[in-house]
């Protein structure tokens, strides 16, 4: 939540400022004023303090060019992403997304347009799966997902939904290799997961360069 902080310092507060006006009250009657200046200082105070919070925990778990989130978050919540998996016994995907002929893409258009597409990929994931679902950028030209399922039917429909998206991208025959592995099938740590879903992407490269 982008506002987490801001809302748990000035709700934090507003309950401490309650207390001492209640207990103002039950000792001395009535206060003079509704809302002290003092109290809408401390609350301003407690705002600020919590904007702060928001921007570092903003720099300390998203990609600052594409928006997604970084590996360190992705490495931080996986327990708590299989815990609530185990819970509703669904399954996770682990799915790794490269760009093809990302180079030629900085060397023909420049560094520039080569970010905008990372910008953009990055956009169209997040549009593609939902919100409970986490993406991130792996590194490079790299993206991670995480995303649970329960019917394999839905994830896959979701990764179809991306490459429709992906179609309609304005630089001619941008392309993605996709690789996934399953968690719990095929492994329940998160290296060894995308240890398999890295080797899996590759090989889709592989046959993908193969074939044209």
């Amino acid at each position: 939540m982008r506002y987490r902080g801001r809302i748990i310092s000035v709700l934090f507060v507003s309950a401490i400022l309650l207390f001492i006006r209640k207990t103002v009250e039950s000792h001395f009657g009535q206060v003079p004023h509704s809302i002290p200046l003092p109290a809408i200082l401390i609350l301003i105070l407690a705002w600020y303090l919590g904007k702060q919070y928001d921007k570092y925990v903003n720099i300390s778990t998203i990609d600052p060019l594409t928006g997604a989130y970084n590996r360190r978050y992705v490495m931080n919540k996986f327990p708590k992403i299989v815990s609530y998996a185990n819970k509703r016994k669904l399954n996770i995907s682990v799915i790794m997304v490269d760009i093809n002929e990302f180079k030629e893409i900085n060397d023909t258009y420049g560094h520039a347009i080569g970010d905008n597409v990372l910008e953009d990929v990055s956009k169209r994931l997040r549009d593609s799966f939902e919100k409970k679902d986490t993406v991130a950028r792996w590194g490079g030209d790299e993206f991670l997902i995480l995303t649970f399922f329960s019917d394999e039917h839905v994830m896959f429909k979701k990764i179809n939904d991306f490459k429709s998206r992906l179609n309609s991208h304005h630089i001619d025959n941008l392309s993605v290799s996709i690789g996934k592995s399953t968690y719990p099938s095929d492994a329940t740590c998160l290296k060894a997961l995308v240890t398999i879903a890295d080797t899996n992407m590759y090989d889709t490269k592989f046959r993908l360069k193969n074939s044209t």
